[in-house]
């Protein structure tokens, strides 16, 4: 039985072996994570850490070598939905069919998988767009169409992985404060991981760092910025000892990492 303080994802002691050449890769080891409903939580670590892998555990896309996952709201058809890097949008479909391709999926009837994807295009603002293609549109274009699709869904919660890391740095700042607004509207229960602190800083309640493989959680941190949050934050002391601190727990993983 489900009770009202239950966490909307939790992981308990969850670890990873991959089994590729002579020797067992680790990529995770010992994870326990509990997120609260309608929060947004940042995943910052080295390269290779396990922090996609995690994601996909969580999403159920993998099963873990050891330990236990569990989603709070698992009836719904689309318990969690994905944003990945590289936008995931199909190519050789305009952008109202990639927007309702999760819906088809799961069953919604054309009309209103028709209805609820125009409405998640024009959130996004992409309405003059929804018969384009996706190599008729930027990079910034395409990563909405991959947002508004997960949004479209109704998936209670949200596993972004760097869903934003492969845009220029202007696009990059002008998505997060969508992605936030978004968020604000629906609250949404939101893991993502980043590679960015100062994006993690902007868009969580919680900064999870983790250390070099085999991936664990080095320290929670708590983020009580008030929102909503802009640029001007980054501005203030109190945001830099946050950056400088996350930094530092990173530093010699990131450095080990890249010896690997």
């Amino acid at each position: 039985m489900t009770t009202a303080t239950s966490p909307a994802v939790g992981a308990t002691g969850v670890s990873k072996v991959f089994f590729a050449g002579k020797e067992p890769v680790w990529a995770l080891e010992d994870v326990s994570l509990q997120v609260e409903e309608g929060s947004f939580t940042c995943v910052v670590g080295p390269s290779g850490c396990g922090k996609s892998t995690l994601l996909r555990i969580l999403g159920g896309l993998e099963k873990p070598t050891s330990g236990t996952v569990a989603l709070q709201d698992s009836s719904h058809k689309i318990p969690a939905a994905f944003v990945f890097q590289e936008h995931g949008v199909f190519p050789w479909v305009n952008v109202l069919d990639n927007v309702a391709f999760g819906l088809r999926m799961s069953g919604v009837r054309r009309n209103e998988r028709t209805e609820r994807s125009r409405e998640w295009i024009a959130r996004v603002g992409l309405s003059s767009f929804e018969k384009s293609y996706p190599h008729e549109l930027s990079g910034g274009m395409r990563q909405r169409i991959a947002i508004a699709r997960a949004f479209a869904t109704g998936s209670p919660v949200l596993l972004m992985d760097e869903p934003l890391g492969a845009l220029d740095a202007q696009t990059r700042l002008l998505m997060q404060e969508e992605l936030v607004k978004l968020w604000e509207a629906e609250r949404k229960t939101v893991v993502m991981v980043t590679h960015g602190i100062e994006e993690a800083i902007l868009l969580g309640d919680r900064v999870v760092v983790m250390s070099a493989r085999p991936g664990r959680i080095k320290e929670d941190i708590q983020v009580d910025f008030p929102r909503p949050r802009t640029m001007e934050l980054e501005r203030t002391p109190e945001f830099g000892e946050m950056r400088y601190r996350i930094w530092e727990l990173l530093r010699d993983d990131v450095r080990a990492s890249a010896a690997m």
